[in-house]
């Protein structure tokens, strides 16, 4: 109630629900409740239900929707929650069967670090967004909805991936019922090493997602060839580095994908990941093909002066 309130009312509407002076609907059947007075709270339901059934018949709730330039984060979080509260929350317990210490190890990132991440990459209506191991499409989802951009996950564990298209189904529900429009959501269960139409879409990926804090060495490798297709500029977002510590350009390595990479490092605090309570490292990357340039540019002029 104090969501629709705060987000989807217009001022008078919303101190009639909830209003810090006059107490409001919110208050007098939270009293009800107190006191044990039923015909109290459902009198009080009864004139909440009424006045949402009103402002959604006049377009009230469409108006004010149609003038959001963005999806507040509150509501995005609370939709995000009834979708997974009504799929996922239903059978958690099958997420755990899983391999222990393997690149199958299940884990989520929740929606105050994904959030982050996306504002911190520029995520918007226009750019393409992509989560490889995206488990349950919790992130699809949520990038979806906040940014509003074309989302795409890809998850090979079955489980996970089942109960993503379950989450999807109710999900669009859930945004049908609030009226907001969101991205496009494109979910596969496939290892995305082989998937075609996650090798088409990375050439066009603006941010991508990598969840690969538990990814054994040779997978870590393999994306790191599968990222040669990504476009200059694009974002790879991990909980593991790509770039080895105190990396330079060689004439070894310089067939390495590496230098294609650009590398910060971030930090993430409590309660942003599911599998601590502590904070941990997270690195985003840019593809940046100027430094390999640059590197080839010197080694020409050396040769050209005999050095």
């Amino acid at each position: 109630m104090e969501l629709v309130s705060s987000h989807l009312c217009p001022p008078a509407v919303s101190d009639l629900i909830h209003s810090e002076t006059s107490g409001g609907i919110v208050y007098r059947m939270r009293r009800g409740l107190k006191h044990g007075d039923s015909v109290k709270f459902l009198e009080n339901l009864r004139s909440y239900n009424q006045l949402i059934r009103e402002n959604r018949r006049n377009g009230t709730f469409k108006r004010i929707i149609g003038g959001m330039s963005q999806v507040p984060f509150p509501l995005v979080e609370h939709i995000l929650q009834q979708s997974y509260a009504r799929t996922v929350a239903l059978q958690v317990e099958k997420l755990q069967e899983y391999k222990s210490f393997s690149s199958e190890v299940y884990g989520e990132l929740l929606p105050k670090f994904t959030a982050k991440i996306f504002k911190e990459a520029g995520l918007n209506s226009s750019k393409v967004f992509m989560d490889l191991g995206s488990g349950t499409g919790n992130v699809v989802l949520h990038a979806a909805l906040e940014c509003g951009c074309e989302s795409w996950g890809c998850e090979k564990m079955s489980t996970p991936a089942e109960l993503a298209e379950k989450q999807r189904i109710e999900f669009l529900a859930r945004c049908r019922m609030w009226g907001i429009n969101h991205g496009a959501v494109h979910l596969r269960h496939d290892t995305f090493l082989e998937n075609r139409a996650i090798a088409e879409t990375m050439k066009r990926a603006d941010v991508l997602l990598v969840n690969n804090f538990a990814f054994e060495a040779e997978l870590n490798q393999k994306l790191l060839d599968m990222f040669l297709d990504l476009k200059e500029g694009a974002i790879v977002i991990s909980l593991k580095p790509f770039v080895p510590q105190n990396h330079v350009i060689t004439r070894r390595n310089k067939e390495s994908p590496v230098n294609r990479l650009r590398m910060v490092e971030r930090e993430y605090f409590s309660r942003e990941v599911s599998w601590t309570d502590s904070g941990g490292k997270y690195y985003v990357h840019t593809v940046d093909g100027s430094m390999l340039r640059e590197f080839m540019e010197r080694e020409e002029r050396r040769e050209a002066e005999g050095v």
